[in-house]
């Protein structure tokens, strides 16, 4: 059978081992429950167009219908939104190529273009749109469209979601201002970690919605 053309998302939940071990160390199940919380946004998705799997800390989204990008790209949002809500960071990458799978079988350019994107590319939390997504729609009037009405943003030529909605913006800043207050002690020493928290910050404050009224977050650097 020839394999199908498919969007794939393929997210990664940041912090996971660490959020794992909290829960191993306390014997309680917070992050499980955070996490059960944040997958429930995939309830209301309608079955015959996306698939959705979640195995660990790697969740896969696909859509099987080329003319649902703009939905996709909607429900990546509210994914996004919803690990956040649950206290949870993800990055992720979005592919289109060829995927086939049976009962036995995964066969997919789809998925391994997502977790290369994912894993090498996003580095922080942020959902990244393979270059051949943009040159695909660049030669009709999809793409354009999408960059006019606030879906996509690019920084040092990456192209990524944008997933801060118009009148969001507040929301994602204290969202992010109590991840990054639980976590900032976690986060000392730790640049790799820590930067992926400064990247959001500038994110927040770079977006054309942002509320210039609210503080950053994030201290700035201090003399000894």
């Amino acid at each position: 059978m020839i394999p199908d053309f498919i969007y794939t998302g393929l997210i990664d939940v940041l912090s996971y081992r660490s959020r794992l071990e909290e829960d191993r160390r306390s014997g309680g199940s917070k992050f499980k429950d955070d996490l059960e919380g944040a997958l429930s946004v995939f309830d209301t998705v309608n079955s015959a167009v996306y698939s959705v799997n979640a195995i660990s800390d790697t969740v896969i989204l696909t859509c099987n219908n080329h003319n649902n990008f703009i939905e996709f790209l909607q429900i990546l949002r509210n994914v996004f939104k919803a690990f956040m809500r649950k206290g949870l960071l993800i990055r992720g990458g979005v592919a289109y190529s060829k995927h086939f799978q049976s009962g036995r079988l995964t066969y997919s350019h789809a998925v391994a273009r997502a977790y290369e994107l994912e894993s090498k590319v996003a580095i922080y939390p942020r959902i990244v749109i393979d270059d051949n997504i943009i040159q695909m729609y660049s030669s009709g009037t999809g793409l354009p469209a999408l960059f006019n009405k606030g879906w996509l943003m690019v920084h040092n030529g990456i192209t990524f979601l944008d997933v801060i909605e118009q009148t969001e913006w507040n929301e994602y800043h204290n969202l992010a201002a109590q991840i990054y207050e639980r976590d900032k002690y976690k986060l000392q020493m730790d640049e790799n970690a820590f930067s992926k928290h400064q990247w959001f910050e500038n994110y927040l404050f770079d977006h054309p919605s942002a509320n210039m009224t609210e503080k950053r977050y994030i201290e700035k650097m201090s003399l000894k």
